[in-house]
């Protein structure tokens, strides 16, 4: 039986590899969701998920406010903008921030982020040197760290080389990128194009017109089962219909569930060890 406090530092394209977890976990737990601007996708999910929870203030956690029983397994969720993946190095230094800021206020953290750019950092190895709790981040099966979100779902590398070997050139659609897939893209490399391009104001068309000046003219739909299949489905189409794209669906073997349960069963494990 879990106990403890558990910590989860995410961003918005892995929620629903979170939200998963928590609803498939049968034990008892209490979940605490911080007030951030980045939370309400979380919250509503986790409702339509049937997973309880309650929501506390940021600050009220890191000054020891908020009552927490000890003795019972808790998760405190902090999300946090999805914008943070255009540059990987602000994104390292800002996780290694919020990791440093969690000291003393849990007992191990699980960093529901992708490396986006760090393919060579290992948090954990990291937070083993520099921090007074242990950090479990997503892996594949040999135990290389996941590149980023997609990497996640398609069960790290080899996975993603396969998909990029059968769909060249073509734009990824996974459940998470199709719910936000204009602030992902805006937020990245696409985005920062918009000056270089007369804009519309649209920011649809505006995208549209830099991944066509890009090559793109097709979109992979890779189902990892998180999301409702009639909602991800009506996504992908209303995506490709504005974008003018080809649509096509990778076969149900591309997603890859282990990164996932080995990433939560390991949170779990940290705490453990850390509160017997």
């Amino acid at each position: 039986m879990a106990k403890g406090r558990l910590g989860i530092i995410a961003c918005p394209m892995l929620e629903d590899e979170l939200i998963h977890s928590l609803k498939e976990d049968p034990e008892d737990k209490r979940v605490i969701v911080l007030e951030t601007d980045a939370c309400g996708s979380l919250k509503r999910k986790l409702e339509e998920n049937g997973v309880p929870y309650d929501c506390a203030d940021e600050f009220d956690l890191m000054n020891g406010w908020v009552d927490i029983d000890d003795s019972r397994y808790n998760v405190i969720v902090k999300m946090n903008d999805l914008g943070l993946h255009a540059e990987p190095v602000k994104l390292k230094e800002f996780v290694q921030d919020e990791l440093i800021d969690m000291q003393g206020r849990v007992d191990a953290v699980g960093l529901y982020y992708g490396m986006c750019g760090n393919a060579t950092w290992d948090v954990s190895r990291w937070a083993d040197e520099h921090l007074t709790y242990p950090v479990a981040v997503f892996r594949d099966r040999t135990g290389r760290v996941c590149d980023d979100c997609i990497g996640v779902a398609v069960g790290g590398l080899e996975g993603y080389q396969r998909v990029l070997k059968n769909y060249t050139g073509e734009l990824l659609l996974t459940p998470a990128f199709a719910t936000n897939w204009i602030d992902f893209l805006m937020a990245g490399d696409i985005g920062k194009g918009i000056g270089l391009i007369e804009s519309t104001g649209d920011p649809e068309q505006d995208i549209k017109t830099l991944l066509v000046m890009c090559g793109y003219s097709a979109a992979v739909q890779i189902d990892t089962g998180l999301e409702d299949k009639a909602y991800f489905d009506e996504r992908a189409k209303y995506i490709t219909d504005t974008l003018g794209f080809e649509l096509h669906h990778a076969p149900a073997d591309f997603a890859d569930p282990w990164p996932m349960d080995n990433m939560y069963a390991r949170c779990k494990e940290l705490l453990a060890e850390r509160t017997g």
